[in-house]
């Protein structure tokens, strides 16, 4: 009996580490973006985009709508960069990001690779 009884302790581990193991680099995972964000905005330099595009994710997040926000950052000698920012923004903030609005954002470019984030904006 104390055999089966080992054989069963060694079977739990091999099944919970692992389990235990995804857990930790999905928890990791999720906090990254935000370690991301707080860095363009410290380190970033200031521009201003005009708002292209407004898109809701249908997912909230404390409360606050997730919206893909469509930028358009003008630069010098080169083409505007485009891109979209994944965000939490307050309902009453909705208006200011509207198509054609102009809005500041913080701009780090990492590796040849252009990281945009509003400036200002919160880390929920």
């Amino acid at each position: 009996m104390r055999n089966a009884e080992a054989v069963i302790t060694v079977y739990m581990i091999l099944i919970s580490l692992p389990l235990i193991l995804l857990a930790f680099m999905v928890i990791r995972q999720s906090f990254q973006s935000d370690r991301e964000i707080k860095r363009i905005l410290k380190k970033g330099h200031s521009a201003e985009a005009t708002v292209s595009s407004l898109r809701q994710t249908n997912s909230e997040i404390n409360g606050h709508p997730e919206v893909f926000i469509g930028l358009t950052i003008p630069r010098e000698h080169e083409e505007p960069l485009r891109t979209i920012i994944k965000t939490a923004i307050d309902m009453v903030h909705i208006p200011e990001y509207q198509p054609g609005h102009k809005v500041r954002v913080k701009v780090l470019e990492v590796d040849g690779r252009v990281k945009v984030a509003l400036d200002g904006s919160q880390v929920y």
